[in-house]
């Protein structure tokens, strides 16, 4: 490890390239799984044509949601570390007729003014939450502090839909969303949901109630407070004395596929149905949660169900919800079979191709994304050969399993899949490999670099943080 502000040297590297034992070594070195060319033929074959889009509807406008986080230090002296994180989640809409204006030169290029123009039709969520070493309103311990953060955060009324209505909160939406839990955990009641168990310190307590009434609550047990954030269960991965960046990671993840729920239900409650078939939702990522608060994608995916019915009832445009995976690995496996793969190509990956190449697991007994997943995920080589691996909303219910299984592959259960794909092809951004504009916005208004962005929030922590002891 390098002295503070020494530099590494420039050619420190080649003592390894030219070392006769790292030559060795790379040679007695093999692919643990490498596809032949027959196989990477059948894989290629797996792939369908592309149907004409000319004709697919499209939506009058793209909400695009991307989000990040930092963990700002505020005294590299201090010991333990002393940090607080910082999570920023950026909202964008695009009006699809406004947009297809900026086209000029026979569609070649945009008018950078008016694509400038788009970053006025945004907003972002800001949470900063105590992280290592740091407590917040006199809690005793960071994760005390970390959990009624996050609840005033999402009880913020900022998060109001509705002025006057603190059920129109993101904490408002996470009931509607609990009260469709299925198991021991379930109420059925938007009113009312349950912790697995509570959350404070030497409590043992199981099924702890959390009612959606503002004020503070207790645990009936030990007294001790708790929140309906408690429910996401990112508490867990929050230590007192080091780094927490798998929750504020988590917190991220989170909160990205809360507000958009929050968005498509204040528009449903607002009775904007026609609007809201008009308009596609894209998040950067797979429509999947993982770890602690996996179980709130069952949920989620009930809810968005129920508002499709509702389009359907009223005679409406479909549901349009994509999440845009920009790197991980579909996105690696789509390098891989660049070559054999001709423009203008699809794969709804099934089981056997990502068990086999994607995700390598041998006897999987489970379907894939059962447990953490709401949306099926494709790969796509546009008409220019870009690649794009997407998700789309699950058109049904998980049960029963074994037919759940079959039925997430079958391309014509995907009602808006043209329409996806046609937005894919209008929205191709030549910024970045195989970005899209509404992700590309997106991220550039909630990104945090780790210079200058994050060195300026370390900065500004250390300013209006107290010194130790006062």
């Amino acid at each position: 490890m390098p002295y503070e502000g020494e530099r590494a040297s420039k050619v420190s590297h080649q003592s390894i390239v030219d070392n006769p034992t790292v030559e060795a070594f790379h040679g007695e070195c093999d692919y643990l799984r490498e596809p032949t060319q027959e196989e990477a033929a059948d894989m290629a074959a797996a792939f369908i044509e592309l149907p004409d889009l000319s004709s697919a509807p499209m939506p009058e406008r793209v909400v695009s949601i991307d989000g990040s986080w930092h963990e700002g230090s505020l005294n590299e002296r201090l010991l333990p570390s002393t940090r607080i994180g910082y999570v920023q989640i950026g909202g964008v809409l695009i009006d699809l007729t406004e947009y297809s204006q900026l086209r000029v030169r026979e569609g070649r290029f945009v008018d950078p003014f008016g694509v400038a123009k788009l970053d006025e039709h945004n907003d972002r969520l800001i949470l900063p939450v105590p992280s290592s070493n740091v407590t917040y309103k006199g809690q005793a311990t960071v994760r005390a502090s970390f959990r009624l953060a996050v609840e005033e955060h999402f009880s913020a009324e900022s998060t109001w839909t509705r002025p006057g209505d603190p059920t129109s909160s993101l904490r408002g939406t996470l009931f509607v969303l609990a009260a469709r839990r299925t198991g021991t955990l379930a109420t059925g009641d938007p009113a009312t949901l349950l912790l697995a168990r509570c959350p404070n310190d030497g409590c043992s307590a199981e099924s702890v109630p959390v009612t959606a009434a503002p004020g503070p609550q207790t645990c009936r047990s030990c007294g001790g407070p708790v929140y309906a954030t408690d429910v996401l269960r990112i508490w867990e991965n929050v230590v007192d004395f080091q780094p927490n960046r798998e929750a504020l990671g988590r917190l991220s993840n989170a909160v990205e596929h809360l507000l958009m729920v929050h968005y498509i239900r204040t528009m449903a409650e607002a009775g904007s149905l026609e609007a809201l078939s008009r308009t596609a939702f894209v998040i950067d990522g797979p429509l999947a949660l993982f770890g602690n608060m996996a179980w709130i994608h069952g949920p989620i995916l009930d809810y968005l169900l129920s508002i499709r019915l509702e389009l359907v009832r009223h005679r409406l445009g479909d549901l349009i919800l994509m999440g845009l995976q920009k790197t991980g690995q579909i996105a690696d496996y789509a390098r891989v079979m660049d070559a054999h793969v001709a423009n203008g190509r699809l794969l709804v990956i099934g089981d056997d191709i990502r068990y086999a190449y994607i995700s390598p697991r041998e006897g999987a007994a489970v379907t894939f994304g059962l447990e953490t997943h709401y949306g099926q995920d494709f790969l796509v080589k546009t008409a220019t050969g870009k690649w794009f691996p997407f998700a789309l909303l699950y058109p049904m219910t998980k049960n029963p399993r074994e037919e759940f299984a079959k039925a997430k592959t079958d391309v014509h259960r995907y009602p808006v899949l043209p329409a996806a794909l046609r937005l894919l092809h209008e929205l191709e951004s030549d910024l970045y490999e195989n970005a899209t504009v509404p992700i590309v916005l997106a991220h550039r208004y909630t990104a945090i670099s780790l210079v200058p962005g994050g060195r300026v929030l370390d900065v500004l922590s250390r300013q209006r943080m107290p010194a130790p002891g006062r």
